[in-house]
């Protein structure tokens, strides 16, 4: 996938910065709705002002126990509403956690706030935003999407997620980057449901320079057993918390191997133009949005799944979809700034 933000960074800037209207992103505080919603911004030629996140909720925990955490989420909203209360404001939002935030604010301001909403608002049943940008695997079989959110009629669908890709060397580099996820719904996060994967990693660690890049959700059971079967191979393990070394493994990358279990990663990977592979993990729920993803990325041609083998020839796939998108989105906004009071 040719990475399509690089192809706009010399693009004329859809604004002016003296029609007073400032950008900020409103994310749920998890990095791959922060860096969706920057990508975006990118995507529009728009400087982002602040970040401000909302805490998410632990889905571990006991169903009542999430309900009484959702309170915070309307402190929240109460100190965005103060945050916001003047100028004219252009407000890229994701993540169910900021929803009340953006619920009330379209109470306070109307047409002086505009809210792009990255991804689904699931249940929402009233106004939260004044456009929808959403990936195709968002859709739900039996569903009709066009229709589900009456109260916002504009929504904009793209492939996949627009996201900033991975940093990456512009030059021709062979080392493989492997990068592990865990804790998911879809997918199997126990040490036995790698096994397989980690024997076909093997066979390539035998063949080809790896780093392994463990992420914050990696179980430490997962991270023991690829300790073990690598510790003395080539390999080089990278701890989760050590982001200069997941930086160099990324930038010298010539191909990335990901588990299926992570949205972001996966699509962060696939805006790099760099050969991507997927490795196959049980599955413990189909029909998720997380699989969904999976099988489109693959049956798209971004990735292809991990056979053990790895070519490091790179993909050229045309995003049509995003520039689509990006003349819809500048339009809307265009158009509101044009006729807000």
């Amino acid at each position: 996938m040719e990475n399509t933000l690089q192809s706009h960074a010399t693009a004329e800037r859809t604004y002016q910065n003296g029609q007073n209207a400032k950008a900020y992103i409103l994310s749920t505080a998890k990095k791959g709705h922060v860096t969706q919603c920057m990508a975006v911004a990118d995507l529009l030629g728009l400087e982002v002002e602040e970040v401000l996140e909302v805490r998410g909720i632990n889905k571990a925990l006991p169903v009542w126990r999430r309900e009484i955490a959702k309170v915070g989420w309307l402190f929240a909203a109460l100190r965005m509403a103060w945050r916001f209360r003047k100028g004219k404001i252009i407000l890229f939002a994701s993540g169910r956690s900021v929803l009340p935030s953006c619920r009330l604010l379209k109470i306070l301001r109307g047409n002086q706030l505009f809210i792009v909403f990255i991804g689904s608002p699931k249940k929402w049943k009233t106004q939260c935003a004044d456009v929808m940008l959403r990936p195709v695997h968002e859709r739900e079989s039996g569903r009709d999407e066009d229709r589900r959110y009456p109260w916002n009629p504009k929504q904009i669908w793209v492939d996949a997620p627009i996201c900033r890709p991975l940093p990456v060397a512009s030059t021709d580099m062979r080392k493989i980057a492997v990068l592990l996820g865990g804790l998911n719904i879809t997918y199997e996060d126990s040490a036995q449901s790698y096994d397989d994967f980690l024997g076909k990693l093997e066979g390539l660690v035998q063949t080809s320079p790896v780093s392994i890049v463990f992420s914050r959700r990696t179980k430490r059971s997962v991270q023991e057993a690829v300790r073990q079967r690598f510790d003395r191979t080539t390999a080089e393990v990278i701890a989760a918390e050590d982001q200069d070394g997941f930086l160099r493994a990324c930038n010298q990358a010539g191909a990335f191997l990901v588990t299926p279990d992570s949205i972001t990663m996966l699509a962060e990977a696939c805006a790099t133009g760099k050969p991507v592979y997927v490795a196959k993990i049980p599955v413990k729920r189909t029909g998720t949005r997380n699989h969904r993803f999976v099988g489109k990325t693959i049956d798209g041609g971004y990735a292809e799944e991990f056979d053990g083998e790895v070519s490091f020839e790179r993909r050229q796939v045309d995003r049509d979809d995003v520039e689509h998108a990006r003349r819809e989105l500048a339009g809307a906004i265009r158009n509101w700034l044009k006729y807000s009071s």
